[in-house]
């Protein structure tokens, strides 16, 4: 349950902000300084003209009968509705936004507006102090009530109410996040050489987390999930923004300091830290991090939309990665994929839910493509790789929650997209045959219990279907080697079924490829792609006449 609305808590760090804060002190520098000009320049310059241009209008204006006197009280009730009002605000909206209060107290507009409200009050008393001592103080007197009250009267309440509007929920992300770009794009204008001192580094640094914190602090706080994407997005979309200037940004930054050190992210993170930094990715990590922890609370509440589009945005910060050839970040980025895959395995293992898993198999697969379209072969043959590993445990898992047999389906989709793509950009050989052999390694999987597999595998086609839906694509390119090789893997399968249960099986595989369309009758996350569908169905008869000949070749050796 949240709290009740404290406004004496509120109204007591208003102020503490406004008497601590370097930037509140800046801003009543500014004020004050300018109100000295102001009034220096209105003595001496418009004062005289405005008093010409009174009496030419046939006004006869007796400066001697003005009265200061309640002039203090006018400004002290001002200055009293501007401050209660901002704290009444910020508080109650603070409620639902965390640390609203040090968001706003740290803006410009807020800061000048108080100050400009506590100057015009101290002009006041000023006025009221020299009169009592017989200075002239009609030109300050005229400058106090004739402009500065009628400036502040006009803009006092509007400003009131663009603060109410800025406390939208929208508007305080927008400005966490225009606050981190513009940080990065001060340190962008320094360039890489600059040094930055060891204060100012804490500084920016400190900066940096508390806004990332704050914007993950409304993922908790905020019910409503058009907020919560808002948030997810914007910490992407900054990621690749930061990620594109990295190589501009000072070097310095990078430095590992004693407030890192202590962050709550990197506090199991200790021995890694030195390798954080020489990699350069202590902002990457700390926002993988809580993406991370965002992810892990997504699955577990079924907001299934908002666990996708954390997936969608590290792999939009991957594309972004390869694109700037950040061989660290890649790596990190990697690691996280296969830690959210972690995540949603368990959770799909315990709920016997696969939706979590069915689109980051997806998101994971458009990483995989973007290092495909790159041609980091190493990297993809390490992803697919992991994508073998979980399908091992996904299929180990099958019997405790057989949603997950489909999971083995969508990683073997993406694996035989993958397997196209290098095929139609022609990658050697060698590396083909090598993740093509992995890929048919998805109904043959280690240490698996006989009598299971085939029970399985003879209700359950995915697996042979895209595998067969492989070798046709095969045969339309005339690839005769790739052909023979999954034909042979399917031929094994006499050995698990016997001749009679191959037969059926095989017969109602290449009936589904023959009937299947490129759509499927219901919708998904993913839309109502059918994974199975293959356009080469025109080759189905030479595959069958194939798989015939390598079966006759070893159908001597297969018992009855």
């Amino acid at each position: 349950m949240r709290e009740s609305v404290n406004l004496i808590s509120g109204f007591t760090r208003v102020l503490y902000n406004l008497l601590t804060s370097s930037r509140s002190h800046q801003a009543a520098l500014i004020i004050f300084s300018g109100m000295g000009l102001a009034d220096f320049l209105f003595r001496f310059l418009v004062f005289p003209v405005y008093t010409e241009f009174l009496l030419s209008i046939g006004a006869k204006p007796v400066w001697s009968e003005l009265d200061a006197g309640f002039a203090p009280i006018v400004w002290l009730a001002f200055f009293t509705i501007i401050l209660g009002s901002l704290t009444i605000v910020i508080t109650f909206a603070a409620q639902n936004i965390p640390q609203l209060i040090d968001v706003y107290m740290d803006h410009w507009s807020s800061l000048l507006f108080v100050w400009w409200s506590v100057a015009c009050l101290v002009h006041s008393l000023t006025i009221k102090l020299f009169a009592e001592a017989g200075v002239n103080i009609v030109p300050s007197l005229i400058l106090n009530f004739h402009v500065l009250l009628a400036v502040s009267l006009i803009i006092g309440f509007p400003f009131i109410l663009s603060i109410l509007k800025s406390t939208k929920t929208s508007n305080v992300i927008e400005n966490l996040l225009a606050g981190s770009y513009q940080s990065f794009n001060d340190l962008v204008n320094r360039g890489a050489t600059a040094n930055i001192s060891e204060k100012e580094h804490a500084k920016i640094q400190q900066k940096l987390f508390e806004e990332l914190n704050q914007l993950m602090d409304l993922l908790v706080y905020v019910p409503y999930k058009e907020p919560k994407a808002h948030v997810v997005e914007g910490i992407g979309e900054l990621l690749q923004h930061y990620v594109k200037l990295k190589h501009k940004i000072p070097e310095s930054l990078f430095k590992i300091n004693q407030h890192i050190e202590e962050d709550i992210s990197f506090r199991t993170m200790k021995s890694l830290l030195v390798e954080v930094e020489k990699s350069k990715t202590f902002y990457e990590q700390k926002s993988f991090r809580l993406i991370g922890n965002a992810y892990n609370i997504f699955l577990e509440s079924g907001e299934f939309d908002l666990s996708s589009l954390c997936a969608d945005q590290l792999s939009q910060v991957g594309k972004t990665a390869i694109e700037c050839n950040d061989q660290e970040l890649i790596e990190v980025i990697t690691v996280r994929m296969n830690t959210y895959f972690r995540f949603a395995l368990k959770h799909a293992q315990h709920y016997n839910e696969p939706r979590n898993l069915y689109n980051l198999v997806f998101h994971y697969g458009q990483f995989l493509g973007h290092l495909t379209e790159s041609y980091q072969v190493d990297r993809v043959k390490t992803c697919i790789g992991h994508f073998v590993f979980y399908g091992q445990q996904c299929f180990n898992s099958i019997s405790s929650a057989p949603s997950l047999s489909f999971i083995l389906d969508v990683i073997a989709f993406e694996i035989q997209k993958l397997l196209i793509n290098v095929y139609k950009n022609k990658w050697d050989r060698e590396i083909q045959k090598e993740l093509l052999l992995k890929f048919l390694m998805f109904d043959n999987f280690q240490d698996v219990d006989r009598d299971f597999a085939r029970n399985f595998f003879s209700q359950n086609h995915g697996i042979r279907l895209l595998h067969i839906g492989l070798a046709l694509f095969y045969l339309e390119q005339k690839e005769d080697e790739f052909t023979n090789t999954i034909a042979s893997d399917t031929t094994q399968d006499l050995k698990l079924f016997g001749e009679s249960l191959f037969t059926k099986t095989m017969k109602t595989i290449f009936t589904r490829l023959e009937i299947s369309g490129p759509k499927f009758w219901e919708d998904t996350d993913r839309g109502n792609l059918n994974i199975y569908y293959t356009p080469y169905q025109n080759h189905i008869k030479s595959f069958i006449k194939i798989q015939d000949e390598l079966k006759l070749k070893t159908e001597k050796t297969i018992p009855a």
